[in-house]
């Protein structure tokens, strides 16, 4: 698979200093969202998958642009598709995020 070879060669060693150490965890942190970017990409090539775009997102969870925004950068929800500087979600995740930010 693909995502694999980004995702070998760093470790944290004790020989690290701390700044090292936290710049180390930060790439490793980026290396797993785009391991989990990778994957939903072969999902959305393999299979059919309704997608929602970030309109219909807000609307049906009830929250603002900058919410959604904030969302996606703590990883709550990932952008499966942009095109024509739109973005657009799976509609699974859609639900799974009202849910939870709605305590539904």
């Amino acid at each position: 698979m693909r995502k694999n070879q980004y995702l070998r060669g760093f470790s944290v060693s004790p020989g690290h200093s701390h700044v090292q150490k936290l710049i180390l965890m930060e790439l490793l942190a980026v290396k797993r969202q785009l391991a989990t970017y990778l994957e939903l990409r072969e999902q959305l090539e393999a299979e059919n998958v309704l997608l929602r775009d970030a309109e219909y997102v807000k609307s049906h969870v009830g929250i603002s642009t900058e919410t959604l925004y904030r969302l996606q950068r703590d990883g709550y929800i990932c952008i499966a598709k942009r095109e024509r500087n739109k973005r657009y979600y799976r509609d699974v995740d859609v639900e799974r995020l009202r849910k939870s930010y709605r305590g539904l």
